[in-house]
Parts: structure tokens; C-alpha cells; sequence
């Protein structure tokens, strides 16, 4: 049985979502990394901001969770899938071999985006009140 909070999938929620991750990326992966850049070595500089950009899925995912309409899981994780082949675009752009574009790359790099905002908009939703049907 259907919820009757469901909405029918928003692109407009999906686009929302995308500005929010990036937005947490930037925060988190970026803002926060750097604050370790001068006391650790690059290698754990780079593991630390990847492992904030990840968290920023999920944090995005709470968020969009919290402030969406009715029940939204999908959009947030679509528009998940969406900023991390946004994001790899961008490397079409750069000159370092190891960032290049692959859809190898995204494939796997999205479907955790994904499943990442998809548990923080289900977790989102539950702290709201909102009951998520499976």
C-alpha cells in the first residue's frame, strides 16, 4: 500500500538536491578538509576530505529529508547520482591523467552517492514523522 505523503517524483527537488550536495561537498570536503592540510601528510589529507565528501552525501540526504514536502527518497538520490557525474565532468577539463572522465568511475562513484542519499533522506524522513514505506 501506498503512502499518501508520497509526492510524485520532482525534478525541481532533484535539481534542489543537487545545489545541497554540492553545497555539503564544499562545506565538509573542502571547508573542513583543509583545516588538517598544514598538521598531516597529503595521503591522509586527501582520505580525510574524500571520506567528508561521503558523509556530505549523507548528510545532504538528512537535510533534504527534513525540509522536502511529503516523502522524498528518490529525488535526493538521484540528485546525488546527478552531482557526482556533474562533478566528473569537470574533469574533461583538467590535464592530470588520474582525474580523467570514465564510466567506470561513475558508475561506482555515483551508486554510492546514491545509496548514501538514500539512507540520509529515509533517516531524514523518520526524524520528521514521516513514515517510509519499502
Amino acid at each position: 500500500m501506498q503512502d499518501a505523503r508520497r509526492q510524485p517524483f520532482s525534478k525541481k527537488w532533484m535539481f534542489a538536491s543537487m545545489a545541497i550536495f554540492l553545497t555539503m561537498e564544499i562545506l565538509l570536503g573542502g571547508l573542513a578538509g583543509n583545516l588538517v592540510s598544514g598538521y598531516v601528510s597529503i595521503s591522509l589529507r586527501f582520505l580525510v576530505q574524500g571520506l567528508l565528501n561521503l558523509v556530505s552525501y549523507f548528510v545532504g540526504g538528512v537535510i533534504i529529508g527534513l525540509i522536502s514536502p511529503g516523502i522524498r527518497i528518490y529525488e535526493p538520490a538521484a540528485g546525488a547520482f546527478l552531482s557526482v557525474a556533474l562533478m566528473l565532468c569537470l574533469s574533461l577539463f583538467t590535464p592530470f591523467s588520474f582525474i580523467h572522465f570514465s564510466l567506470t568511475k561513475m558508475l561506482i562513484g555515483g551508486g554510492i552517492a546514491f545509496f548514501l542519499a538514500l539512507a540520509g533522506a529515509r533517516l531524514g524522513e523518520i526524524l520528521v514523522g514521516n513514515t517510509v514505506s519499502k
